[in-house]
């Protein structure tokens, strides 16, 4: 516990544009007074986060869970009343708001007793009671922090002032400001490759990516400021106005000359623009940066990347295919100066520490590739279904894990790390090779809700908080049964770079079955963002498709599959009911709500149901006209659409086109026109289309 004096440490802090963290600990109610005390000297803008029971009527307030909003705002004073509830993604956004010079308050308990003081953000999740492993890091790691100020009952601060020309409990609020025309070299290089997008050739769009305080948002406003003067149309978006505070602060007088508008919007107005510019982009939905990339020919995407933020991995992880598909000459350019604070700033080391911002994955020797076969390779491998008590106090080997759980997956975010340590129905299945973990299998059991609970999940009345599979399964699926099942649900599974196509996911997998098999487990599922190559793993690990949903997943831009593999008999009269009841309402869907989805997805959705109804003599009869130019397309959809649903039965014998199989799936199953198809360049003309389905029918009927 480092300083005694609040105001010596903070005028060394200043000296640096270091940012002074004050943990003020103890009782609720001394706390709550002790950061009322100190308010009136935050340097302005300050804001208190927390609930009703703060002090202070004047002061801005903010709840913890909608810190994230403030994205892009600046602050110079911050109140955190952990007492209120320590929301992880929340805590780990609004801190970067926090400038040089600036002070954070932090409200805790006594580091003895957080671990199993009654967090109310735990209340958001599914059932949890204390102790938290949580809260019980976060006291250990903040106790031993370096440049951290104590304020307790037992050894209180010397309240001396806080800011140059304060003093105690007197003067108003000091702004903080810094010399505005100070542009790190990051930020000329980033202001020299924005300018070349916008002067530059079309279809080569930039993607900005920085850490919290870099600056990334002045480089778009100086390029803006810039372009503008040349006479070019420049538009930004963001996901809020708010985010876009610092971008405005360059552009002054040329503000009006700058078009802004949200997202969803821009998209709708789409206005002419020579540079379109995206901030804040890892936090506006896959589908709608597609939607920019695909209109406008110059984008820049700025991009915070805050450990592992949210949607900020959809954008690493899903985007960059895009991008890497329709303009393959797109450029990187990454931010690692900071602005908002000085270098080395003690309170950003210590909150990426206490969220394990910058995990990474571990770095492994030679590759496993090099042995003689998957078996031999797996056989070098510990499996372990993690006790995480030892792994509370083992922070390798969580930081490992979660390095490997971010690489994987999009939506994996702070909060993540929470569950991860305190839902009592988790389930952690590593593997190591030797002390590196190189895979990881994390499952959450659910289900087996009453009776009566199950029946109002039915009707629609109840959303009991988790249980994704057995809500899903009871509402949409029909079937209150599925509601009182129980299930282990897969909610994330990474496997290191170096040990993919071992068989590693799913040895994984078996793992984890068989655990849940002992236990009696009705059912093994999943839910994830449907692909051909996600669908096609769990497949492989036995899992059947039970539904798929009918909304696009905002920030994966993806259809969610959800599969299952029955443990019981119970498992197996659920998962043999719902399959089949999905099958039967999928031609309808197809026609009507699922009319985007991909061909290829649809195809291979369709191998993963039971057969339908085959084609009965009335319907071959059809087919031979048809594909001899007897019969008319409209006529023979109901044969048509019956060979599809048989698809399994067939599709291993023919050899079609990408082109071929989306006019099938097109014309088939989703019902779109042949002027829809021509528009969208899958065919000529009707008279063409109409051809190669003839000849597409003739290969189904050699294969019937």
């Amino acid at each position: 516990m480092a300083g005694n004096t609040l105001g010596a440490g903070h005028q060394q802090a200043l000296a640096q544009r270091h940012r002074t963290l004050v943990v003020i600990s103890g009782p609720p109610d001394w706390a709550r007074d002790q950061g009322a005390r100190l308010w009136p000297q935050l340097p302005a803008p300050a804001l208190w986060v927390g609930d009703e029971h703060c002090p202070l009527a004047q002061a801005e307030r903010c709840e913890a869970a909608n810190t994230q909003q403030r994205l892009g705002s600046e602050l110079g004073g911050l109140v955190w009343d952990s007492f209120a509830g320590l929301h992880p993604s929340g805590f780990g956004a609004i801190t970067g708001a926090l400038m040089g010079g600036g002070i954070m308050l932090w409200l805790v308990p006594p580091l003895s007793q957080w671990g199993s003081y009654p967090d109310p953000d735990y209340d958001r999740l599914r059932e949890h009671a204390p102790p938290y492993r949580f809260l019980s890091r976060f006291a250990r790691l903040l106790a031993t922090a370096p440049g951290v100020l104590w304020h307790t009952p037992e050894a209180p601060l010397a309240l001396g002032e806080l800011t140059p020309g304060g003093a105690p409990g007197g003067t108003a609020p000091i702004p903080i400001s810094w010399p505005s025309a100070t542009v790190t070299p990051d930020q000329r290089q980033a202001l020299a490759a924005i300018m070349r997008v916008g002067l530059g050739h079309r279809h080569r769009p930039l993607v900005l990516r920085a850490d919290r305080g870099r600056g990334k948002s002045s480089a778009l406003g100086l390029a803006a400021r810039a372009l503008i003067k040349e006479g070019l149309r420049v538009g930004v978006t963001a996901p809020r106005p708010g985010a876009l505070d610092s971008f405005w602060q360059w552009l002054a007088e040329d503000r009006s000359r700058c078009h802004y508008r949200p997202p969803d919007r821009l998209l709708m107005q789409r206005p002419e623009l020579d540079l379109l510019l995206v901030d804040e982009a890892a936090a506006i939905p896959v589908p709608l940066l597609q939607a920019m990339l695909a209109h406008y020919p110059r984008v820049v995407f700025a991009t915070t990347v805050h450990g592992y933020e949210g949607t900020g991995r959809g954008f690493d992880l899903r985007f960059r295919e895009t991008l890497d598909r329709v303009t393959p000459q797109w450029q990187q350019l990454n931010l690692t100066t900071p602005v908002r604070w000085g270098d080395h700033d003690p309170l950003e080391a210590l909150v990426h520490r206490l969220l394990l911002l910058n995990a990474t994955m571990p770095e492994l020797g030679p590759p496993p590739a090099a042995l003689p076969g998957a078996a031999s390779a797996l056989g070098q491998l510990q499996f372990e279904c993690c006790d995480r008590d030892r792994l509370l106090g083992d922070e390798a080997s969580l930081e490992q894990i979660v390095g490997l759980l971010v690489s994987a997956h999009y939506q994996t975010s702070p909060d993540d790390l929470r569950q991860l340590l305190d839902d009592p129905d988790t389930g952690l299945w590593v593997a190591w090779q030797g002390s590196i973990a190189v895979g990881v299998l994390w499952l959450l059991q659910e289900g087996g809700l009453s009776e009566e609970l199950a029946q109002a999940v039915w009707r629609g009345e109840r959303r009991p908080r988790g249980h994704l599979l057995a809500q899903s399964l009871a509402a949409q699926g029909g079937d209150p049964a599925a509601a009182r099942a129980r299930y282990g649900r897969i909610t994330r599974i990474a496997v290191h770079p170096g040990w993919r196509r071992q068989g590693l996911g799913q040895a994984l997998v078996d793992q984890a079955r068989s655990a849940l098999q002992a236990e009696g487990v009705d059912m093994l599922g999943v839910s994830f963002g449907a692909s051909e190559g996600l669908l096609g793993f769990w497949r492989h690990c036995g899992l059947q498709l039970l539904r798929l949903g009918l909304r696009r997943d905002p920030a994966s831009g993806s259809y969610t599959a959800m599969l299952a593999q029955p443990l019981t008999a119970t498992g197996e009269q659920l998962v043999a009911s719902q399959s089949r009841r999905f099958a039967t309402h999928w031609p309808l869907l197809l026609l009507t709500r699922l009319t985007a989805l991909e061909p290829s997805l649809v195809w291979a959705l369709t191998e993963s149901l039971p057969p339908g109804p085959r084609p009965d003599a009335q319907d071959l009869s059809e087919l031979q006209a048809f594909a001899h130019g007897q019969r008319d397309t409209a006529l023979t959809l109901l044969p048509l659409q019956r060979c599809h649903g048989c698809l399994a039965e067939w599709a291993s014998g023919i050899s079609w086109s990408p082109s071929d199989q989306a006019l099938w799936v097109g014309v088939v199953c989703q019902g779109a026109s042949w002027d829809q198809l021509r528009q969208q360049r899958q065919i000529e003309g009707r008279k063409e289309g109409e051809k190669r389905l003839r000849g597409m029918a003739a290969e189904v009927l050699q294969q019937l």
